[in-house]
């Protein structure tokens, strides 16, 4: 490993012209002054910077602390996750069965995970769904002490229904249900519709009333129903309701101007999710086919549960609705159009689920990271990434990623501490962005203007101060997604109290291809300490001949 050696004593002489930000605002300018620092951290001995570590694809890093959407350990397309107790369980179409049976895996870590094979099997019951039934996207719910498990299903006339079944117990394993309502044995459950169904998913309101949403696939497209719900096993079919068509701005638009959504011939929209934010309904679906590179999240938005959903669009903009990943058009309108191969393909079918109190978004994107068929199959991989909602509670992802990224306090103790920090800066512009929690991840997008921390040519200085002193776990700068903009190297970070590190490195061997001049969103600098100490301030330095441009900083402690 290349070593960067400190030296045992570092003096730094600082004059800062400070502009406070992130509602801290201070128009006061303090005076000039100069840190003389002991740098009392070794490399390999106090702390490690990640970029060092690297190789054979790899890094070195405490799980614990950490996460990597590696693709390599939770074979689940369509992923759902339901968490109980501290525990976390995965289902989603079962590749590994060919979808003839229902597989679940668990994890408290998201480091170490167990599999459950067969928790629902239909060859055990001669029912409507035997015989190859081709089983999609299950999803576990817990109503009244009674679980609930979701799914679609070829039957054995060759048609797709959405069904469901139940248990006492999480892990099943689970029955058909059969009483005076229903007979799920012999019929599918939900059975309404004339063409082919799938990916239904459950959303219960705040009064408590339930909804069901599913994907229909008719002649024209496929698209999004939205139904209210009697009981877990009964749908008020006269509430049904078309709420999302892909291409249409809403149900209601007689012109197709979001073509983002349809590239070239596939009009799908499919994998509903529902969250509520603010008041406001935020309908989440994945477009353009789950075998092709394209394949991303978007949204579309109601004061209602079941519509009118319209979709944000403004004339002449892209992908304005987009969520998670990168769709395409049948116009190269971007120079990022072409570039994501190396770093995601089929980035969909999602879900939102919460670790502690943050929340994050599940879906799988295809292990092949150089994905270019437009039909056909690859493998598919369970990942997660950060899911936060706006000033307004308008939904965004910082994702899909594959770099080093923090895992969230209630796995790791560590929390990011920088949001609520006092920001002030020298020779840096829109410092408000320094710990808004967004990041720049699909560039070029008019929704994405001017939301990196601008760096000026020479030194530049940004100063967090935190409501108290903490232990201190980690640092992640996260760099410009913008391949004119990214900096190769951070001065120094320095807490003011003899703990300094000096000269990081991006990894640019991992994170750039000069090739095709992009950079991976959401990677960073990383430092992870291995000598815990307190602070409650850090002041981060960058030396840059001609500027550059950042994204988030996230500090962890405890």
């Amino acid at each position: 490993m290349k070593k960067n050696i400190l030296m045992s004593f570092i003096t730094f002489s600082v004059c800062f012209s400070l502009v406070g930000c992130n509602n801290k605002v201070s128009s006061s300018v303090p005076p000039s002054f100069t840190n003389t620092i002991e740098a009392k951290l070794v490399e390999d001995e106090d702390y490690v910077e990640h970029s060092k570590t690297y190789g054979d694809d790899e890094y070195i890093y405490d799980e614990s602390m950490w996460y990597v959407n590696n693709l390599d350990k939770v074979p689940l397309p369509d992923p759902h996750i339901y968490v109980e107790n501290g525990v976390y369980y995965i289902t989603g179409t079962s590749d590994r069965s060919l979808g003839k049976y229902i597989d679940c895996y668990t994890t408290t870590d998201f480091v170490e995970f167990e599999l459950f094979d067969a928790i629902y099997s239909p060859d055990s019951f001669d029912g409507w769904e035997a015989n190859s039934p081709q089983i999609y996207a299950p999803e576990i719910y817990c109503f009244d002490g009674v679980y609930y498990l979701y799914y679609s299903a070829q039957g054995k006339d060759g048609k797709r229904y959405n069904s469901v079944v139940q248990s006492k117990n999480i892990l099943g394993p689970y029955e058909p249900i059969v009483n005076t309502t229903v007979d799920g044995l012999n019929n599918p459950v939900f059975n309404n519709d004339s063409f082919d169904v799938l990916d239904a998913t459950i959303f219960v309101d705040d009064d408590n009333k339930m909804y069901m949403y599913y994907a229909i696939s008719c002649p024209q497209c496929q698209h999004i129903i939205g139904v209210e719900m009697k009981s877990p096993y009964e749908a008020n079919w006269d509430t049904a309701v078309d709420l999302v068509k892909p291409g249409y701005l809403s149900t209601e638009s007689p012109l197709k101007v979001m073509l983002w959504e349809m590239y070239k011939y596939y009009t799908i929209a499919e994998a509903p999710y529902m969250v509520k934010s603010n008041g406001k309904y935020y309908l989440t679906y994945s477009v353009n086919g789950c075998w092709n590179k394209y394949y991303s999240v978007c949204y579309a938005v109601s004061e209602t549960p079941l519509g009118n959903f319209e979709k944000p669009y403004a004339k002449n903009q892209a992908w304005t609705n987009l969520l998670l990943g990168y769709s395409g058009t049948g116009v190269d309108t971007s120079k990022v159009y072409n570039q994501w191969s190396g770093f995601a393909s089929g980035t969909g079918h999602h879900c939102f689920f919460n670790i502690g109190d943050q929340t994050m978004i599940g879906y799988h994107a295809h292990q092949n990271r150089d994905w270019n068929s437009e039909t056909g199959y690859t493998d598919r991989y369970f990942a997660i990434d950060y899911l936060f909602f706006d000033k307004d509670g308008v939904p965004f992802c910082n994702g899909p990623t594959y770099s080093l990224q923090p895992l969230p306090e209630a796995i790791s103790g560590y929390r990011n501490i920088a949001p609520n920090a006092t920001v002030r800066v020298e020779n840096v512009t829109n410092g408000e962005a320094i710990n808004d929690k967004y990041n720049v991840d699909c560039y070029n997008l008019s929704q994405e203007e001017g939301k990196e921390v601008v760096l000026g040519n020479g030194y530049s200085y940004i100063e967090l101060t935190f409501d108290k002193e903490y232990t201190i776990g980690g640092v992640a700068i996260y760099n410009s997604a913008y391949f004119d903009k990214y900096v190769d190297k951070v001065y120094y970070v320095d807490f003011g109290n003899g703990n300094a590190v000096k000269d990081l490195t991006y990894l640019e061997e991992k994170f750039v291809n000069f090739d095709t001049e992009f950079v991976f969103p959401n990677s960073s600098f990383t430092v992870e300490f291995y000598t815990t100490f307190k602070a409650n301030k850090l002041t981060i330095c960058f030396n840059l001949p001609e500027g550059g441009q950042i994204n988030e900083i996230v500090v962890l402690g405890k």
